[in-house]
């Protein structure tokens, strides 16, 4: 019998070694997905942090969680439109824990000629200047369930038991307020290691966030959603996507234990409003009417698919 958190990490190890896909023809889609305007957004927004001064150049791009790299992709693409030269003053890095996943990447980069650096991990990295960004991260980290004064376990059967939690673990629940729902065991040694991976640092992530406290944890399979306390699970594990939606009141708390400064907190269709949407949309419709129905349709799917489900946030050191 193993702790869920254990079982929540074979099983997402399992999952992405083999280089999933993500989008209609995987299992889930994010907003990655829907096309190249989120990257173009991103981009947006990076240029308005340096136009404001709140970033320098020179710089280096760091995405965790590429998957298969198109959003690195999108995003250089659209600073080589928008601001060409801003790429001779930034290094663009990956950080890919999966072999299967960095030769996918690599694979991509080498279609359009572009030298992405891609690391195994964060403990191999050290940037002067860092910008970070991530798209569904929070909700690959490790996580126990909680019900009252229980924690989930898996027996040998691959069944959900309910025992006595760790006090410890109850402990750290009760300062955090999690009473019946997911309690994310990775962040302090996460934030760890990005303090140790650079000097100076800004960081935006964007996930599925927590809106009640109910044990959110859900298997998608071929776009079908399961309970994970509803199915057998042999018959899913490491064959389909596991994910929660993140506590960011949890996440929070824990940056400003470990001196992070929160910059904003706001719906993610908001933060693509704010990114420029509307200035993309217009620079768009001048020069390319094609181009400009497309990100009028992502936007649509951005701005109300996604609604109000997904939170960005963003933080500094």
């Amino acid at each position: 019998m193993i702790a869920f958190s254990q079982f929540f990490k074979d099983w997402s190890q399992r999952y992405y070694s083999q280089a999933v896909k993500v989008g209609k023809e995987g299992d889930f889609y994010t907003a990655v997905s829907v096309g190249n305007l989120f990257g173009v957004l991103l981009a947006n927004h990076f240029l308005k942090l340096l136009d404001s001064k709140k970033i320098s150049l020179p710089i280096d791009i760091i995405e965790i969680g590429a998957n298969e790299g198109h959003l690195m992709l999108d995003f250089i693409q659209a600073l080589y439109t928008l601001r060409a030269k801003v790429l001779e003053k930034i290094e663009c890095h990956i950080i890919e824990p999966h072999k299967n996943l960095q030769d996918v990447q690599k694979a991509l980069f080498a279609n359009y000629d572009l030298d992405i650096k891609i690391h195994n991990s964060l403990k191999e990295c050290y940037f002067e200047n860092a910008f970070f960004y991530a798209n569904e991260l929070l909700d690959c980290f490790a996580c126990e369930l909680i019900k009252d004064d229980q924690m989930a376990y898996i027996d040998e059967k691959y069944q959900i038991c309910f025992k006595k939690a760790d006090e410890d673990i109850l402990n750290k629940c009760r300062k955090y307020n999690i009473i019946n729902s997911e309690f994310c065991i990775e962040y302090h040694s996460f934030l760890k290691d990005l303090k140790n991976s650079c000097k100076q640092m800004m960081f935006l992530c964007f996930d599925y966030a927590k809106k009640e406290e109910k044990i959110s944890t859900r298997i998608y399979k071929n776009h079908q959603v399961c309970n994970i306390l509803e199915v057998k699970l042999q018959e899913y594990f490491g064959k389909s996507d596991i994910t929660y939606n993140v506590n960011f009141d949890h996440f929070i708390q824990i940056l400003q234990e470990e001196n992070f400064t929160i910059l904003e907190f706001k719906n993610q269709n908001q933060a693509l409003l704010d990114f420029g949407l509307e200035e993309i949309l217009n620079l768009t419709k001048e020069k390319d009417e094609k181009t400009y129905k497309n990100f009028l349709k992502q936007s649509q799917n951005l701005i109300f698919n996604f609604g109000d489900k997904f939170k960005f946030l963003e933080f500094k050191l």
